[in-house]
């Protein structure tokens, strides 16, 4: 099978990219029939490595994708016609979007298989998006890909029951992968290089800090990690924050630094920017602990990096956290700073709790690879029936919902613990009643 892979988000710093990016490369190393071709647009090539063995097709386009597919929503018309046009010029059996951020639409291609990481920007787009073209624009994305997919990929079984409850779609057509931590991501704690890398980020030798990676948007919740921070009685300790100060995506530096200097913590709270994963290792390694207190998650791939450099993680309680973090972490109610605080303290004072979820957190992370993602997608691509002709709407049944037009209230924003299944528009930081067992099947949907 002739597959095309989109590459024009291969170049993104965030999830995104880091998704794509591993997962061609594992799908790349599998022996098999299938040809894989990169559709990539010309100013995004020369910052991306494409697998040996893979063809590529350059499209011209005005402006790179990852960056025109931003917060503010100014992808050009003429530039997605390009990609689409190029796909169909280049007799695929199937095209595979590993993330809809850069979904265009497809024709003269039999399949469409798309991956969506959550419904984050389609419940709460006033999150994600500044401005309401930008909110716009990634609703009607989001709509095009589930009507015209034969199937959607999601990381993540929350994520699935979310899409299904969203989409209102049969079942039969998702399917969960996992995700995994780069290789580079393993225990150096021990390492002289430790000590370097700290050095340069500003961090005291023998420092104890607690670290946050991820977005710097906000439903990551920062500010709350900040104010439950400064409850910490413990002087000794550093919060650092690694984050793209550059993002595409819609962030709210402003808020956070405000809210670290109206605590007082400017000299215990470090905000180094964007850390390369040759140096972000040793960071994760010498963490006492991750914090993530996202409001909502399709994955949480910081956690599992962590988790593979023998760090614990202290975690929201909401979207698919406990379900990647299991038994390797703490949990707290992400929207309650007081939860926050006290599950923070919990870990400082108890060095031998810390030390176990530590193991935990080593052996947790075996589970997820992607090698196994790129064998899950495979599966799923090779499942198609082969005589079903993809056509254009592809599922006409897929209805464009009514959203909310804001989070709204507060309250809106408060865990919601009677709720057992997904709703649309849901809660942000609503609570999991009880966290999933993936066993040796990780996030399989049974």
């Amino acid at each position: 099978m002739r597959i095309g892979f989109d590459g024009s988000c291969l170049s993104n710093r965030r999830g995104f990219g880091r998704f794509s990016r591993l997962l061609l490369e594992s799908l790349a190393r599998r022996p098999g029939k299938h040809q894989l071709v990169v559709v990539i647009d010309r100013p995004s090539e020369p910052a991306v490595t494409v697998p040996e063995g893979c063809d590529r097709v350059v499209v011209d386009v005005g402006e790179a994708p990852s960056a025109a597919a931003s917060a503010q929503g100014r992808r050009r018309f003429g530039d997605m016609l390009a990609m689409g046009r190029a796909v169909a010029r280049a007799g695929l059996d199937l095209m595979y979007f590993p993330a809809t951020y850069t979904f265009f639409p497809v024709w003269n291609v039999p399949h469409l298989v798309v991956t969506m990481h959550d419904t984050l920007a389609l419940a709460h787009p006033d999150l994600v998006f500044p401005t309401r073209r930008g909110r716009l624009a990634w609703l009607l994305k989001e709509h095009a890909a589930a009507r015209m997919a034969d199937r959607i990929v999601t990381v993540s079984a929350t994520s699935r029951r979310d899409l299904q409850a969203w989409f209102r779609l049969p079942a039969n057509r998702l399917r969960v992968i996992t995700e995994g931590p780069d290789p580079i991501f393993r225990p150096e704690a021990e390492s002289a290089q430790a000590e370097i890398v700290l050095r340069k980020l500003a961090i005291p030798p023998g420092a104890r800090y607690l670290l946050y990676v991820g977005g710097l948007s906000p439903h990551k919740n920062l500010p709350r990690l900040i104010e439950a921070f400064a409850r910490i009685k413990a002087t000794n300790l550093l919060l650092v924050v690694v984050g793209d100060f550059k993002d595409v995506f819609h962030t709210h530096v402003a808020e956070i630094q405000s809210a670290i200097a109206l605590a007082g913590l400017n000299d215990r709270v470090l905000l180094p920017g964007f850390v390369p994963d040759a140096e972000l290792v040793y960071l994760y390694s010498r963490a006492y602990a991750l914090v993530q207190p996202s409001l909502m998650e399709g994955f949480g791939l910081p956690a599992v990096e962590a988790m593979a450099c023998g760090t614990p993680v202290l975690s929201s309680r909401a979207g698919s956290l406990p379900e990647v973090v299991g038994d390797a972490g703490l949990f707290f109610d992400p929207t309650d700073v007081a939860s926050m605080a006290a599950t923070i303290s919990q870990a400082l004072a108890d060095t031998r709790l810390r030390d176990d979820l530590a193991c935990r957190a080593l052996d947790r992370a075996g589970l997820f690879t992607w090698d196994r993602a790129a064998q899950s997608l495979l599966e799923c691509l090779s499942g198609l029936d082969s005589s079903s002709r993809g056509r254009w709407p592809r599922n006409a049944h897929v209805e464009v919902m009514s959203r909310k037009k804001s989070v709204g209230r507060e309250s809106e924003l408060a865990t919601d613990e009677s709720r057992a299944t997904p709703q649309r528009n849901g809660r942000l930081g609503a609570r999991v009643e009880k966290r999933p067992d993936i066993g040796d099947d990780p996030l399989q949907v049974r």
